[in-house]
């Protein structure tokens, strides 16, 4: 027989028993038409495929209740996404807002530092002067005269 009738006798595929054959050393030869013959042992193995099931009415309306099911939940978790989507879009404005905000008090609280930092540097230099003028309150340095002032300091003092 044929590698199609043989493949139809045992449930399988022609390439599959092209290849048993091959395997189990089946005897093969040419045919007068061109085809190759294969001796299929009696005791050969028949795999059988499930037999499908008929197409019963009771069956087919429950599959269409099924897809009309899923049809429903299809669109009920579309139009649940759509509303999550618009949600998302309007937190992202608000985080946006917020961030837009940080920033512009990050800016003001920089400008205040700054101002702060210079405040203290004015305020070290204006306690720096009081310190010297205050010190030089307290101790009043010497005069300084030139020769010429120290020989006529005695007439100056009197």
């Amino acid at each position: 027989m044929t590698y199609g009738e043989a493949a139809v006798r045992l449930g399988v595929t022609p390439e599959a028993v092209r290849r048993r054959a091959f395997r189990s050393k089946w005897s093969r030869q040419p045919g007068n038409d061109g085809r190759t013959r294969v001796r299929v042992p009696d005791d050969a193995p028949v795999t059988r495929s499930p037999t499908a099931l008929p197409d019963t009415p009771a069956l087919v309306l429950a599959l269409e209740a099924h897809i009309a099911t899923l049809k429903t939940d299809i669109e009920r978790l579309t139009t649940e996404l759509a509303g999550e989507r618009a949600e998302l879009a309007g937190e992202r404005a608000a985080r946006q807002t917020d961030q837009e905000q940080l920033a512009a008090a990050r800016a003001a609280a920089d400008r205040a530092t700054a101002e702060l930092v210079e405040l203290a540097r004015r305020l070290a230099e204006i306690a720096e002067t009081q310190a010297a003028a205050e010190s030089a309150d307290s101790e009043p340095e010497p005069p300084r005269r030139s020769k010429l002032g120290r020989a006529w300091g005695w007439f100056l003092r009197n």
